[in-house]
């Protein structure tokens, strides 16, 4: 039965939302009856081929609205009268227009598919044959030098020598965690999960360190670290972070003397860093002069959304430990012509121009309802982080989803509860679309 549900990828629906309405579906349609015990987590994620973190916010999702109940150690069970439950949660999407205001990708329109063929017929001509190989490793060279020169822009200086091109980050990640004997990592929390979730998955113990209106609480960081057990710090200190919060130099600096003192590894995410409008961009890699970090730039997440390429740059201690197995085919030929072409300047400033503009759009418009809903983070980017006063937020939620508007809620980000606060990305709403959803959101908050 559950093989036989169906997730689209390329629909703008979060998959936990797809995976929760085709699971109410099968309630309504009695199909899935009172007492049922549902799937694993690790059970369902398995055969639909999806992360596991996306089964728990799905059911987690069902179980507020009613129709699921979990118990710790023994599962999750279809409560009783689910279908009075469906017919008033309205769970089930309709096959409309959403309003997606949930997930960062941008919208497609920023990306010509003229920009495909031209540049396509630009390496066969000038490439022949030699675009579908790379015997001397020119090639190889060329697309470090050209990531480098990107990487240069955001005010990161380094040489091309330290720079890698990430295919696959679930390697790249497994790769950086046989280099320490050390199994603990510590993490942001809230945060996006995709990265912590993986890396439980290969035997990493994770730590989670909550977010002050600072950054890190340093506090509890150094009680993990004190453990002598970790081995990196993943920090999102730029816009990266669900919250949106920024870093500031003194905090960065406390951060690189922890990491120094308990000789431990920073990893630091700097996406999306480009989309500050407020302060100067300050990455952590610049201020360490001792070789703890570990930069990482997903460069598909903005520019390039049809492949999967990121950037790292590892410290020079970790060069000849780290095992370097790229291999330029067609497509890593494709990003370096992009990297290097007049087109991608154009494409990289109509984005940064249009979401700044949208973004302050957003931030204007929320400005009404500063007595019911605090936005935390206004430095830039592609989202708002905000929170409602609790009696607001169920029914806020539900009618967003009466009328399409999906949001993020807060515990898309935490193992924890996290109620109350919603992420809202711009990244693919016009003007009208945000007028409509503060209408709407304004609609609940001031009556």
């Amino acid at each position: 039965m559950f093989h036989a549900i169906k997730l689209s990828k390329s629909d703008p629906t979060p998959i936990y939302i797809q995976l929760a309405s085709e699971l109410a579906k099968l309630i309504q349609e009695g199909l899935l009856y009172e007492g049922m015990k549902l799937p694993t987590i690790r059970l369902l994620s398995s055969q639909l081929s999806i992360n596991r973190d996306t089964v728990v916010s799905a059911y987690k999702l069902l179980e507020q609205q009613g129709l699921v109940e979990s118990h710790i150690g023994k599962g999750t069970y279809i409560s009783a009268h689910p279908q009075a439950a469906v017919s008033t949660s309205n769970i089930i999407l309709p096959e409309s227009h959403h309003l997606c205001c949930s997930h960062l990708s941008l919208s497609p329109d920023f990306f010509p598919s003229t920009l495909c063929q031209e540049l396509t017929t630009q390496i066969i001509a000038t490439e022949g044959w030699e675009a579908f190989c790379d015997p001397l490793y020119r090639s190889k060279r060329l697309l470090r030098q050209n990531a480098t020169a990107f990487l240069n822009t955001l005010g990161i200086k380094t040489h091309f020598a330290q720079t890698q091109i990430i295919t696959s980050m679930e390697h790249f990640l497994l790769s950086l965690f046989k280099l320490s004997p050390k199994l603990g990592i510590c993490v942001e929390t809230p945060r996006d999960l995709t990265t912590s979730c993986y890396l439980r998955s290969i035997g990493a113990k994770i730590y989670e360190i909550p977010l002050t209106p600072y950054g890190m609480d340093l506090e509890i960081l150094e009680k993990y670290l004190h453990t002598g057990t970790v081995s990196y710090i993943f920090v999102n200190p730029y816009l990266q972070n669900p919250t949106g919060l920024c870093y500031s130099k003194t905090y960065l600096q406390k951060l690189l003397d922890l990491a120094t003192q308990y000789d431990c590894l920073i990893v630091e995410d700097g996406t999306y860093c480009d989309l500050m409008t407020k302060h100067h961009y300050l990455p952590l890699i610049n201020l360490c002069k001792d070789g703890r970090v570990i930069y990482l730039y997903h460069f598909s997440r903005m520019y390039l959304p049809y492949m999967k390429y990121s950037f790292a740059i590892l410290p020079t201690q970790l060069l000849k430990r780290f095992t370097d197995e790229l291999e330029c085919h067609f497509n890593e030929r494709f990003l370096q012509y992009y990297l290097a072409s007049e087109a991608f300047l154009t494409i990289r400033n109509h984005i940064l121009d249009t979401c700044k503009e949208r973004y302050h759009y957003l931030l204007k418009a929320l400005d009404p309802l500063t007595d019911v809903l605090s936005c935390s983070n206004q430095e830039g980017g592609l989202f708002i982080w905000c929170k409602v006063p609790h009696k607001h937020y169920p029914s806020l939620c539900l009618e967003l989803a009466e009328k399409d508007m999906i949001i993020a809620p807060g515990e898309l980000f935490a193992t924890g509860s996290l109620e109350d606060c919603f992420r809202l990305s711009i990244s693919q709403l016009s003007y009208s679309e945000i007028n409509d959803l503060i209408h709407t959101i304004s609609q609940v908050l001031l009556h």
